[in-house]
């Protein structure tokens, strides 16, 4: 057997390896994920955050390897998985060290946008726009609270180039007072030129932007419904997408669908394949449009997510995922000590999808709503499915209102993203390992 990736440390202080009991029949844990290779088999248990490769000869009795048993991939037939599980996770979230410093800020320069999707949470809002004044607050605020952590930014909106200035403001100054830092980008794209692309590499220190697309030209531009006249919207950003990554700057292109779109999503990546051919500066994933809908037509969504997927991975463009190394203990940045949503106004959140409610406190105080802290880390019950799901110890559905439930179609979309996860682990543990011995001949 070996070992690819070890057990998570934190695992194996609180549980330490398990004994062989004499007699004592073993099976696979609930949480191990089974993947054939050429060289044998791949099992990554999601509760120990360990991958290994059996051989050939291994994997046609697995419940007999010991070292197997030592750690936790077999346990004994009537043996509680979701209990150790919990255990596990709550003897984690008590001795992982607490969080004091923010390094992560998802900065919204505005809530007004130069585009009108008809699904827009933030439709209907007024729109505020942050001041210089307030920018200059924003980079205090930072500066007290990042510790010696360095910063983190998300740029957030509406479209936050539609108040650059604030940007081109909020960089400059942290970079006069020395703070390190690099950004990342939600963006409809359109407003990227040649000169914001090399101030977003400069001075930005810019290294993702998602940009959303919506279907081929024709649906493009009608949903997105830009406020400006007589201009190709679909082809400008297209062409932005260019400037960035010719740049170095990595764009993740979010395709938003629902039942209305879909077919067209299938034309636009293999229009973005002859566009862009290969560019490792370049991914998409697919994402459903958050509406609430029946356990079927959930189903039915998640079928059509993951045949967009495995279009998506047979055109190159799919994100690579490393497999979870740690017990994961949150769900997103909103249940993140270390995590902070400011808005144009200087109030402070945990969610950007809240930009006129749910404020924790203000960068002008110290002033803090612990309870509004506490109510974004709120879990969700589990459901009866829990107790059968692999993917369980690494499921932290927070309370959130952009989830409905647990179909078992996410199930198999978790199912293939791990297992080409652990694909793309073992591939670059090869490479890895390959590279090594390439090294040691040259010495």
């Amino acid at each position: 057997m070996q070992i690819i990736i070890p057990t998570t440390s934190l695992v194996e202080q609180i549980v330490g390896q398990q004994k062989r009991a004499d007699g004592q029949r073993y099976r696979l844990m609930t949480y191990v994920v089974q993947q054939p290779v050429a060289d044998g088999l791949l099992l990554y248990n999601t509760l120990t955050c360990s991958l290994v490769l059996l051989t050939p000869d291994e994997a046609t009795d697995i419940p007999v390897q010991k070292e197997l048993i030592e750690r936790w991939f077999l346990v004994p037939q009537e043996h509680d998985d979701q209990k150790l599980c919990r255990q596990i996770r709550l003897m984690a979230a008590l001795t992982k060290p607490a969080i004091k410093a923010i390094s992560s800020y998802t900065i919204l320069t505005t809530t007004g946008c130069n585009a009108r999707c008809f699904y827009c949470y933030q439709q209907g809002t007024k729109p505020v726009t942050m001041t210089a004044e307030t920018a200059g607050k924003v980079v205090r605020y930072i500066a007290r609270h990042r510790g010696n952590e360095k910063v983190k930014l998300r740029w957030f909106g509406g479209e936050p180039l539609v108040n650059a200035k604030i940007i081109d403001q909020v960089c400059t100054e942290l970079s006069d007072l020395g703070v390190p830092f690099k950004s990342t980008m939600i963006s409809n794209g359109y407003l990227f030129d040649t000169d914001n692309v090399q101030r977003a590499k400069d001075l930005w220190q810019l290294q993702r932007v998602q940009i959303t697309l919506d279907g081929t030209e024709q649906t493009y531009n009608r949903v997105k419904a830009y406020v400006y006249r007589g201009v190709n919207a679909f082809e400008r950003v297209l062409e932005n997408i260019c400037l960035l990554t010719t740049a170095g700057i990595h764009v993740s292109i979010r395709l938003n669908f629902d039942q209305y779109n879909i077919r067209d999503l299938a034309e636009l990546i293999e229009l973005l394949h002859q566009r862009f051919g290969t560019n490792k500066h370049l991914t998409i994933y697919p994402h459903e449009l958050c509406v609430e809908r029946t356990p079927e037509d959930a189903t039915a969504i998640s079928a059509l997510r993951m045949q967009l997927m495995r279009q998506i991975a047979a055109c190159g463009y799919d994100h690579k995922r490393k497999l979870q190394k740690d017990i994961k203990l949150h769900m997103c940045l909103a249940d993140h000590d270390g995590s902070v949503v400011i808005v144009p106004d200087g109030h402070l959140g945990k969610c950007e999808h809240y930009t006129d409610s749910e404020f924790f406190g203000h960068i002008d105080s110290e002033e803090c709503d612990n309870a509004i802290i506490r109510k974004f880390k709120e879990r969700t019950a589990d459901v009866d499915a829990c107790a059968t799901c692999f993917y369980y110890p690494q499921c932290n559905r927070v309370a959130c209102p952009n989830i409905f439930g647990c179909t078992s179609g996410d199930q198999k979309e978790h199912l293939y993203k791990t297992k080409e996860s652990m694909k793309y682990e073992y591939e670059r543990y090869l490479r890895e390992n390959d590279n090594k011995q390439d090294y040691e001949t040259e010495i």
